[in-house]
């Protein structure tokens, strides 16, 4: 019987949007560590807006997070599953209220 491999992802703030308003977090994977910044933006449909780049490859995401129904990126992963990392880390840094 094959077991099934959880992927285990933590998220860590490198530098704090409230300096300038642009931010700096790391997801760390077994595999890689990916740095992203991110930026507040407008949201006027609900949720907060966020700016997000993943330096190094120039992919550039805008993702709103909030209530449920208020959570989507535009990455293929978001649009495939309806789930993202992009989304669960940037909930993960609010909720921990360092966003």
């Amino acid at each position: 019987m094959a077991s099934s491999i959880q992927k285990k992802r933590s998220i860590r703030l490198v530098r704090s949007p409230q300096i300038d308003g642009v931010g700096v977090f790391a997801i760390d994977t077994p595999q890689e560590t990916m740095f992203y910044t991110l930026r507040e933006i407008p949201c006027e449909i609900g949720g907060r807006g966020f700016a997000v780049h993943r330096l190094g490859l120039g992919d550039l995401y805008h993702v709103r997070i909030g209530d449920p129904v208020d959570c989507s990126c535009e990455c293929l992963g978001f649009l495939r599953h309806g789930d993202c990392k992009h989304v669960r880390g940037l909930l993960a840094l609010l909720q921990a209220k360092k966003i």
